[in-house]
């Protein structure tokens, strides 16, 4: 039981440190104070949020849709086959990193920008505000790693998801990557 409660926190740790990465890479001065000491503490989890069921893996595919609300941007769509999205209680909150297309976004990779959408929001003082229009729609049935659930998500069932852009329109793809290296990087190391 011990090693599964390991490999899980593990594999959740993994994508956390790959979301602090990509936002203290490319984010905002303002997002880096508001949500990288909860997150380099472990009291907020980090995850990416990629795939949609029409894309499989072809990214330049992406539904996930944007439009500019103030300071920040409201989000609807669907991601599957995200690992840690669903509603755990290792941590008081789930900050997902989601890539999503503007109105004005080329159709290609090139078009997708990079959103930080925490599951609560994070008042001035890093305390948690009111819950996001961001749920679990479901849990995925797999063969493989069990210590580490994967679900599917839906982002703006009630008027849009609030996201804030990690890096300028257009750029999120190379922000993305940041993550995913990382992650890659860190499997290699647990394979091992």
């Amino acid at each position: 039981m011990w090693q599964s409660a390991n490999l899980a926190w593990s594999l959740c740790s993994m994508l956390t440190d790959g979301a602090v990465v990509a936002i203290e890479s490319h984010a905002s001065d303002k997002l880096k104070d508001r949500y990288l000491a909860k997150m380099i503490a472990g009291e907020w989890t980090g995850i990416m949020n990629l795939t949609e069921s029409q894309t499989e893996t072809d990214l330049a595919a992406i539904k996930t849709k944007t439009e500019k609300n103030d300071d920040y941007y409201l989000i609807t769509g669907q991601k599957i086959f995200i690992t840690w999205g669903w509603d755990h209680d290792l941590s008081e909150n789930i900050i997902h990193m989601a890539l999503a297309r503007l109105p004005d976004a080329l159709s290609d990779v090139k078009g997708m920008s990079l959103f930080l959408v925490p599951k609560f929001k994070a008042e001035q003082d890093g305390s948690l505000g009111d819950k996001n229009d961001v749920q679990v729609v479901s849990l995925e049935h797999k063969l493989g790693i069990r210590a580490s659930p994967t679900c599917i998500m839906s982002y703006g069932d009630n008027g849009g998801a609030v996201g804030y852009l990690v890096v300028k329109e257009h750029n999120g793809i190379a922000c993305m990557f940041t993550m995913m290296s990382h992650a890659r990087l860190i499997v290699g190391m647990q394979g091992v």
